[in-house]
């Protein structure tokens, strides 16, 4: 130990505070060794101080920081990230939320990595920006600004639940970059019409080399005719992907329309917590499709506490990304009109782009569960092409010559 300390001063007297130095720095600033009774190993960490009175003074104060973390039942050295993350995923239980998963799972795939067996109270600012740094693709790996956020939200939780069992005492200042709000890939009503057509062939279509009834499996006939419900209940509902992965025949309810009919309501819990969505009229249809056939399928009527969207033995299907990328590329729908590739939450801005303009901003916003301001932000462009707003915003005593364009 003494090879790699230098000038060795105990502070106390009593081998709890040791100061030194390095052998390998030209100008070496005190570095210092710290030890609490009831606790087990060291605490080593540079004081900045070349002045040995300064040095001292620093020392003793983290000493006295540290002997009060452990008599509070801390530890001397902090836990680490990875320790700290496994501990944050049990307090979930067996059962995490939809949400929860999706935090866990960027804390796991980014921050983990990152961070791995660093103390957590050793994680400094800098750390954070060299981490945020990395996913803007300084290391090569560039991430959209909304992801980076989504990333900071999932840290934040994670340090909350550390600060809440004592393992830190402040909260880490962590920095968000700007968000570029980029246009939501969704489907034009032209393009809508194409998908919905197409699908209805689709399912029943005989894939080559498959064996069974009509060269069609029955494998495969389920995951088809099940992806276009799913298609069908996203785009006429706003529910996120998270939040429908959830849903359970008992999260189902009914609710009453002015008009006199009903509407189906579901019961989803995901990224802004628990909310009920009231779906567009028609979706009972596909609901219903599903629960006949399920039901045809084990003989009996489905248990009201399983997934809505499940494989044959129960458990719920946790992604439908790739089916329905190989659907869009089969019927020419794969990018929009600016070259963006849709993915399965154009589904949502589907929603959002077609309701926009016969529901009150407010209502929509209520209804899939965001701000008015997020849906100002990305989908108040399509007011500008519906016909009675451009009749309202356009009032007054000119006349319109019934043509626009001279071509």
């Amino acid at each position: 130990m003494t090879k790699f300390e230098l000038n060795q001063v105990d502070v106390r007297g009593d081998g709890r505070v040791v100061l030194y130095q390095r052998p390998d720095r030209k100008k070496p600033k005190w570095q210092c060794r710290i030890s609490v009774q009831g606790s087990t190993g060291y605490k080593r960490f540079s004081t900045g101080e070349t002045d040995i009175r300064n040095a001292e003074r620093v020392a003793l104060e983290k000493y006295e920081e540290l002997y009060f973390k452990v008599k509070r039942g801390g530890s001397l050295k902090g836990k680490p990230f990875a320790t700290l993350y496994l501990e944050w995923v049990e307090s979930f239980g067996t059962n995490p939320s939809s949400y929860n998963q999706e935090m866990m799972g960027k804390v796991e795939r980014m921050g983990l990595v990152f961070f791995g067996k660093k103390p957590i109270d050793e994680i400094t600012e800098s750390d954070f920006h060299l981490f945020m740094g990395s996913l803007s693709g300084e290391d090569g790996k560039a991430y959209a600004t909304s992801s980076i956020r989504q990333v900071r939200t999932a840290l934040n939780l994670i340090f909350k639940f550390a600060k809440t069992q004592g393992y830190i005492d402040v909260l880490p200042d962590i920095p968000a970059p700007s968000l570029i709000r980029n246009p939501r890939p969704d489907f034009t009503k032209q393009d809508w019409r194409v998908l919905t057509s197409y699908m209805r062939v689709w399912v029943v279509a005989t894939p080559n080399g498959l064996r069974g009834k009509n060269g069609l499996d029955h494998k495969r006939e389920r995951e088809r005719y099940y992806l276009q419900q799913y298609i069908l209940i996203l785009s006429n509902t706003g529910i996120r992907i998270g939040e429908m992965r959830n849903v359970r025949w008992a999260d189902l309810d009914s609710v009453a329309a002015s008009e006199g009919d009903e509407r189906l309501l579901f019961y989803v819990d995901g990224k802004t917590g628990k909310r009920e969505v009231v779906a567009n009229a028609g979706v009972e249809v596909y609901i219903k499709r599903l629960w006949d056939f399920r039901s045809k399928e084990l003989g009996k009527p489905p248990d009201m506490t399983e997934p809505v969207f499940c494989h044959p033995n129960g458990k719920r299907i946790r992604n439908y990304r790739k089916g329905f990328e190989n659907l869009l590329n089969k019927c020419g729908l794969r990018q929009d009109g600016d070259g963006t590739n849709r993915t399965l939450y154009s589904l949502r801005h589907t929603y959002a782009t077609f309701r926009i303009n016969v529901v009150p901003v407010y209502q929509l916003a209520v209804n899939m569960g965001t701000s008015v301001e997020m849906i100002e932000d990305y989908y108040s462009h399509a007011r500008s092409k519906d016909p009675s707003f451009v009749s309202t915003i356009t009032k007054g005593n000119q006349k319109g010559s019934g043509k626009a364009l001279p071509f």
